[in-house]
């Protein structure tokens, strides 16, 4: 459907999340409107800087449509795919994606994508390449090897030209950004960004966010090791909630 393509979907799961985040402070305002942390996935972390103050849900929203569409434009280059890969260390995943690389041309791209959760993986790149890997995975007796619907090879190089285009948005919206009111934890880094870091800074690993790894398990370890036991999902399905 229309709503699947990413430069539709990523808009309406801004909104949803950030809806879901105003329904949890008006039943829980005193968890809510003083986090300690936030964080999302993917687009999910355009949701958590809003929340932290780093951008107006004007600016936000106007940010993430651009940001669907740069990438749906660079996923329309060649054809491109997206696999779940469940059930093998994070080394042996790396070590097929080469592999996949080199058995199918030398400009395949063939990369992680998301570290989800331990042993759990999506990677993205050139459709032939992940065809190869898909069955590289299943004679390593991965747990689940799936094709994924994602319209394109996301948090890859293939994204380079969307990089481009956001790189200069974000540029232009910096006069608007504000340091963050909380620990903002980076997809880029899985590190947490302090309050009042330089919006600068988000600049620089939003920009990198789109052409590398996801790191959302480094992610939730860190923030359990900093000592977070409660968490809240604040979105229009409970992905999250089913990975941890």
């Amino acid at each position: 459907s229309a709503l699947e393509e990413t430069q539709n979907c990523q808009p309406a799961m801004f909104v949803g999340g950030l809806a879901a985040v105003a329904k949890l402070r008006a039943e829980r305002g005193e968890v809510a409107s003083n986090p300690r942390c936030v964080a999302g996935l993917s687009l999910g972390e355009y949701t958590a800087l809003c929340v932290a103050g780093v951008f107006s849900f004007e600016d936000g929203l106007r940010l993430v449509k651009l940001r669907g569409e740069a990438m749906q434009d660079a996923a329309s280059i060649g054809k491109q795919a997206m696999l779940s890969v469940v059930g093998l260390e994070r080394e042996v995943v790396q070590e097929l994606c080469v592999k996949a690389r080199k058995i199918t041309s030398a400009d395949a791209v063939c990369q992680i994508a998301n570290d989800l959760f331990p042993k759990g993986f999506s990677c993205a790149g050139t459709e032939r390449a992940i065809e190869n890997l898909k069955d590289l995975a299943d004679k390593k007796n991965a747990l689940q090897v799936k094709m994924l619907k994602a319209s394109g090879g996301f948090h890859t190089e293939l994204m380079r030209p969307a990089r481009a285009r956001l790189s200069k948005a974000l540029k232009e919206m910096l006069p608007r950004m504000r340091p963050p009111t909380c620990q903002v934890y980076a997809n880029f880094t899985a590190e947490p960004l302090e309050p009042g870091t330089d919006p600068e800074i988000i600049v620089d690993l939003l920009t990198e966010q789109l052409v590398n790894p996801v790191l959302w398990c480094p992610t939730i370890e860190g923030m359990i090791s900093s000592g977070i036991r409660e968490f809240y999902e604040c979105g229009p399905q409970k992905q999250i909630k089913a990975m941890m």
